[in-house]
């Protein structure tokens, strides 16, 4: 709220017409960074207050993982990240198409957030046992000791590499009530080289 005080104050006085035009840019930017995060909230409370899923249907992974993709090209391009997808065979599961995509985007949007400019972030989905098992590892900078207990409480944000700003923190505890309602969990671990590999666990559900 305060850059958007700024911004309209600044607007009062007598500025340059590319100022202005700057100044109403950093008001739309602030003005619909406040709306997601409202979003997000009301979608958490819903999700907190719900025992089981309102809507279910069967799913196939690759045209999931496919729409989730081809809405995060323009994050992954702006930082030149590679992107490996391995699939080796179409999955079904039963689960809402609509809370399981933001789940895997928010996971896929945490890998690009963390990683620098010009790594690779590599999506493995594959099934084990009974479940289908979504990987997402980044290059970044790992989770700090002091940040794995919290890592999945809301509001818990750690601050991005490169720009040192920090998120809603609500993306990932989101993630986790979607996964619990599907009767899986979400995980996220330091890899044994570099970076993180955030993974979800979600029973397999055909027809």
């Amino acid at each position: 709220l305060s850059g958007i005080r700024g911004a309209a104050e600044l607007l009062e006085e007598d500025i340059p017409p590319h100022k202005r035009v700057q100044f109403l840019a950093n008001i739309r930017f602030e003005t619909n960074r406040i709306q997601g995060i409202v979003d997000q909230m009301l979608e958490l409370s819903v999700l907190e207050n719900l025992k089981n899923l309102q809507k279910s249907e069967i799913l196939s992974i690759h045209s999931l993982v496919k729409t989730v993709l081809e809405s995060k090209k323009a994050s992954i391009s702006i930082k030149q990240l590679g992107l490996i997808v391995k699939i080796k065979e179409d999955i079904f599961i039963r689960g809402d198409s609509f809370l399981l995509h933001q789940t895997i985007s928010n996971l896929i949007q945490n890998a690009v957030d963390f990683s620098p400019k010009h790594e690779q972030i590599e999506l493995t989905v594959r099934t084990e046992e009974d479940n289908v098992i979504f990987e997402v590892a980044d290059n970044g900078p790992g989770i700090p000791d002091y940040a794995v207990d919290k890592i999945f409480d809301k509001f818990f944000s750690l601050q991005r590499p490169d720009t040192g700003k920090k998120s809603t923190g609500l993306g990932l505890n989101f993630a986790r009530q979607v996964a619990l309602l599907h009767n899986g969990d979400v995980f996220l671990e330091n890899r044994s080289s570099k970076g993180v590999v955030a993974t979800l666990v979600l029973p397999v559900k055909g027809d």
